[in-house]
């Protein structure tokens, strides 16, 4: 299918903020660099990590808006922010976000993430990929150095879910996005003072015919 993939790869992660409310959350204490995100298949800050991965590309494509903080943030409920990711093609270009968190915010973050899409052109909508192409994942993310997703424990930080409603696009040919398969983080606060986040990942396995390589490191200075 289609090297119109490597388009939607750009949307979903190289989205900037959009902006209003979704619902009551509860924050965790806060952690230490490097602690541990919560699997996938729990629940953190009031809701699953899949929840959490639909509010997040809801809002960065415009379907919803979230009040955002003094540091610019999207923030949902009680304190969870939306952290942005920096905005590269998945083609292995080195990208950097500086990020500034309130002390005590939780966070949400995508790491390597495949959208499908409906069409207007009569083309047949994107079924989803194969689950191996995710256990396969050539991956690392750590926090100041400390490794918080690797290949051995990637499928705990995995998410799979059509969108209902879809998600629409409004950009022929095509129409709306219509799920989501990825790899994100749901984190409680970090101490304050200057993290380093870094993030390597590649497909080991084609998805849509294409590899999708991002290289990212985010600067995250949290406040007193």
């Amino acid at each position: 299918m289609k090297t119109q993939k490597t388009t939607i790869a750009k949307l979903a992660l190289g989205l900037t903020t959009i902006a209003i409310a979704v619902g009551a959350l509860c924050l965790a204490p806060p952690a230490r660099a490097g602690s541990k995100a919560a699997p996938g298949r729990s629940s953190a800050f009031g809701n699953s990590l899949a929840t959490w991965e639909e509010t997040w590309f809801r809002w960065a494509f415009g379907g919803i808006s979230v009040p955002t903080d003094a540091n610019g943030n999207a923030v949902v409920g009680d304190g969870t922010v939306l952290l942005p990711t920096p905005s590269t093609p998945g083609d292995g270009t080195p990208g950097h976000s500086d990020v500034t968190l309130n002390n005590g915010q939780s966070f949400v973050l995508p790491l390597w993430v495949l959208l499908g899409t409906s069409y207007t052109d009569g083309t047949p909508p994107d079924p989803f990929v194969p689950d191996s192409v995710f256990q396969t994942l050539d991956i690392s993310f750590t926090i100041d150095g400390v490794a918080v997703v690797n290949g051995g424990n990637v499928t705990a930080y995995y998410s799979k879910f059509a969108f209902n409603p879809a998600i629409p696009i409004n950009s022929p040919p095509y129409d709306s996005v219509i799920w989501f398969q990825g790899i994100g983080i749901m984190h409680p606060p970090l101490t304050p003072g200057t993290h380093t986040f870094a993030l390597h990942a590649k497909n080991t396995q084609a998805a849509f015919g294409s590899f999708f390589e991002y290289n990212n490191t985010w600067m995250v200075k949290v406040l007193p």
